[in-house]
């Protein structure tokens, strides 16, 4: 199970690593890139200065590579060569050599779709913030766009999956997806379409959650969609996650803040209003 021209024992670098450095290779396998700030956020490091520190420990260690974009100048995290052995190790798979291991980081990087894949790793990353505060709600599944595809759909690709769980019972299970503004509006209410049309049985309990970019495309949208039967569709204005540096200049949305608009439905609504009891 050791990698093609290993030169570090990787059983040895697990028993040095903790619980939250295994999520961090968790996350970082299933969803490819995060700022510090989502890893802090879904990981749950207790401050800006710890997560800074382990971070960086574990890109001295080779299980992470960050980077900059010069647009930005956010510091973005994936995994490196050792930590893609640590996770295939774990998973029971075969392990990439040093080579494949940079192909897949420059895939990642410079892939047209990261934009993409971060804007629906930073909802997930307020999921975790807002259910942190609550205190009654966890976040209890978060699939990547591969796995949710597996999630009682035909025909239809979500960008990810999960479920939001409450202490009493309550429980929101939905699909996302993530607007940027990139396609057309007619695009955009086809998609919801494919939902209604491709869903399985198994799958009639789960939610549509959507992110647009704006007031104006949301206006536009909800007076364009029409309204699917037996599938409850919930729009809002994305909102962005605040970089580490900027952490408490912008508070993080509640989850009982009423900020969805459901198609044929003029109220707003939290994401609890949308959960429903747990069946035995």
């Amino acid at each position: 199970m050791s990698p093609r021209g290993a030169d570090f024992d990787p059983i040895t670098l697990i028993a040095r690593l903790t619980e939250r450095d295994l999520t961090v290779i968790d996350l970082l396998a299933r969803h490819k890139i995060a700022t510090t700030a989502i890893l802090r956020a879904v990981v749950g490091f207790p401050s800006r200065r710890a997560a800074n520190l382990r971070l960086r420990a574990l890109c001295d260690l080779g299980l992470l590579r960050r980077f900059r974009l010069p647009a930005t100048g956010t510091l973005r995290f994936v995994l490196d060569w050792h930590g893609q052995v640590i996770w295939a190790i774990r998973q029971g798979q075969r392990t990439p050599t040093r080579r494949d291991a940079d192909l897949a980081i420059q895939h990642i990087i410079f892939s047209a779709h990261r934009t993409h894949k971060e804007g629906v790793n930073e909802f997930f990353a307020l999921l975790y913030e807002g259910a942190r505060a609550a205190r009654d709600v966890r976040v209890t599944e978060w699939l990547n766009e591969a796995d949710a595809a597996g999630t009682g759909l035909l025909g239809v690709r979500p960008d990810a999956a999960g479920t939001l769980t409450w202490d009493d019972g309550r429980e929101l299970r939905f699909w996302y997806e993530h607007d940027r503004g990139t396609e057309t509006l007619a695009r955009l209410v086809e998609t919801v379409d494919r939902y209604r049309t491709g869903r399985l049985a198994l799958a009639r309990s789960r939610t549509l959650l959507i992110g647009v970019p704006g007031s104006r495309r949301l206006d536009h949208f909800l007076t364009t969609a029409p309204v699917p039967a037996d599938l409850t569709v919930a729009v809002h204005v994305t909102v962005p996650l605040p970089p580490i540096s900027h952490e408490d200049a912008a508070p993080i949305p509640r989850i009982d803040q009423p900020r969805w608009r459901v198609l044929g439905n003029a109220e707003l609504h939290s994401l609890r209003s949308l959960a429903r009891r747990s069946t035995p």
